[in-house]
Parts: structure tokens; sequence; C-alpha cells
């Protein structure tokens, strides 16, 4: 922050450029204490202040955490963003919550990535003359939204493959979302159950040749394979791309953790919280996934007693899995399953503190 001749104050943020190696991300693991909007939208803005202040070029929300079952906004990327393109310039024509977000990204110069309910009315003649209407009637979609620094919409994407959403439908047409940004990175982005198909996750990597990956979710975690952040470290790593991933956070139902990820190089922070909880998260990320040249926080570790909160959903097959139960010490065994066999080492300390003996 300075100060210019006339005591004016002039924020100021250091942003990434295309020379740049790396870039800097936040992700956002966020706890909804209400379904008012206004209150939401307003925790949003202070947490998009927050991650500029810590130099973020880009800020990530998690899936329908903004807007409630009642609430919807309009996107119209076909027709009035082409002409009024920055909705905090032209609150007339845009709603609250999407005014508010713009003129947050505007102030504080950062690309923000926001998720909630779209609605689209093809019942009116000028709907149905920029937009792709099957139906004469009314949609409500689960759809990103892409604000760039200057607080302009720049991309749309609706859900594609939907998880218990009666109230949504999936995309009309299984568009993929992707942009550009002025520090010389494309993002693909797509939102929870889409990562689970091979469209959008697969084709949006390899048909666009996207190597950085959005992802705003409310992931409900599932054992022993799909818990929330082990299968964001997976698609990063199968894939090698860097991955921003954005829970929503109510561990009643199930629905934690976050990350940030880099290809091989795994979680460059992480969480998986037991409690209820609001957090940004923050790293430099390397443009070349998984080339790491400097230190990074990894994977957040909390008190495992609260872990004991966060309601898990469990394969019905895993009974007919092979396990044994780990105990303090060192042991080494093997558990066999038909034609497969492992060989398993290992060494449980006991945690005292922040000490692990």
């Amino acid at each position: 922050m300075i100060k210019d001749r006339n005591n004016v104050v002039i924020i100021c943020f250091q942003k990434s450029t295309p020379q740049d190696t790396h870039y800097v991300a936040a992700v956002v693991e966020y706890h909804r204490l209400t379904t008012n909007v206004q209150n939401n939208t307003a925790r949003y803005v202070s947490l998009i202040q927050e991650a500029a202040r810590q130099n973020a070029d880009i800020v990530v929300f998690p899936e329908l955490t903004l807007t409630n079952a009642q609430y919807t906004f309009e996107v119209p990327i076909n027709g009035l963003v082409k002409e009024q393109p920055v909705p905090a310039l032209y609150p007339s024509g845009y709603d609250e919550a999407i005014t508010a977000i713009s003129q947050a990204a505007l102030d504080n110069q950062i690309y923000v990535v926001i998720n909630g309910r779209e609605s689209l009315d093809c019942r009116l003649a000028a709907t149905r003359a920029v937009e792709y209407c099957p139906e004469e009637k009314a949609y409500i979609f689960n759809t990103n939204v892409v604000f760039d620094r200057k607080g302009a919409i720049i991309d749309r994407y609706r859900k594609i493959n939907l998880f218990g959403e009666v109230a949504h439908t999936p995309a009309l047409r299984p568009e993929l979302g992707k942009f550009t940004t002025d520090f010389g990175v494309t993002f693909g982005h797509f939102v929870c159950f889409d990562l689970m198909f091979q469209v959008p996750a697969i084709q949006v990597v390899q048909k666009e040749k996207i190597k950085n990956v959005i992802f705003p979710t409310m992931w409900f975690s599932e054992l022993p394979y799909l818990s929330a952040v082990q299968i964001q470290e997976a698609y990063a790593y199968s894939l090698d791309v860097n991955f921003l991933g954005a829970g929503a956070n109510n561990v009643r139902v199930g629905s934690a953790g976050s990350g940030i990820y880099s290809g091989k190089a795994g979680a460059l922070i992480s969480t998986m919280p037991g409690v209820s909880d609001t957090r940004l998260l923050v790293a430099r990320v390397p443009k070349v996934p998984g080339q790491i040249t400097e230190p990074f926080p990894g994977p957040i570790y909390d008190n495992p007693t609260t872990h004991d909160n966060l309601k898990l959903i469990i394969d019905p097959s895993l009974a007919s899995h092979k396990s044994r139960l780990l105990v303090p010490g060192f042991q080494e065994f093997t558990l066999e399953d038909g034609d497969v066999s492992c060989t398993f080492r290992v060494n449980i300390g006991r945690r005292t503190g922040n000490e692990v003996s």
C-alpha cells in the first residue's frame, strides 16, 4: 500500500507475468454459516481480499456455497456479457451477488472462480435468440463463473454430470470450461462429480492440452478409494497437471477436503479437516507441473481425533477386501487376495504434542 503526491492511498498487488515460472493460487475450504446469500457474498469478498493480500493471482471457491435452494443468478454470456462484461460497472443488468464478486475481483486485481445456481428462462424470445434452448421452459444449472482481474466475466461452465441434484438440469450441451489468464496460464474447469467422467475431466486435459485444472466441489468422501483429497491428488498425479480443488466444508454429511496439487509432486498444500471450518489455502504453483524449486507447506494434518466428526460413506464392497489392523511400532506382513499379493512394511509412532515418537 502506497500514497501518491495527493496523499491518496493506492493498493498495489504483486501480479505474476507470462515470463514467471510460477503463479500464486488460492483455494477456499468454505463452511457456510448461513444460507443467506448476502452474508455469504460478504464472506466471499473478505476471502478475496485476503487472497489478494497474499499475492494470489487466482482464487477458487467451492460448489454451491454462495447461493441457496431458492436463489439463482443469470450469466448471459452470449448476450449482455458481450456488451457489458463487467457487472460491477453495470449493476442494473446483473444479480447483486454477481455484481459484488465482480467488484471484488476488480478492486483486488485477481481472477475469481465461483459456483452457484444459474437460471435460464427459455420461455423468453430474447433468451432463445442467443442461447441454445431445446424447450421453451425455465432451466437451472450448476454453474462455474470466472471473473478476470478487471471484474469481467470471461467464462461460464455448466456441470455435465449431476449427483442427485433433482432441481438442476445437466448442461444442455457438453461444453468444456476453459479460459486463459494474463499470467500465461490456460485453465480448464469443471465441477465435483464431473471428475468421475471422461467428459469433461479427461477430455478437457487431452483435447485442449490443458495443464492447469480448477475444481469447485462439494464432495462426499467414500472409503476406501474416493475420499476428497485422495481423489484430487490422484487426478493431478495421473494426468500430470496442476489441480486447484476448493471444497465445501460440512463434516456432518462428509463434505471436506481442498488442496493445490502439482502433478507427480503431489500436494503443495491440502487440508482434510474433521471440524467445521473455513480455510484459505495459498501456494506458489510451478507452470510446469511437478517442477518444484522451493519449499512448500504440503498436507496440513489436524489432530486425528477431530476426524471422528467427519462422516464417511463406505463402499459396500469393503467387507470383502483383505485387511489387517495396524498397531504402534514396526510391522511387516503380506496380504493375498486371489492372484494379488502385497507386502507391507509399516512403522507407526505415537504423536505427543507436535512431536512424533
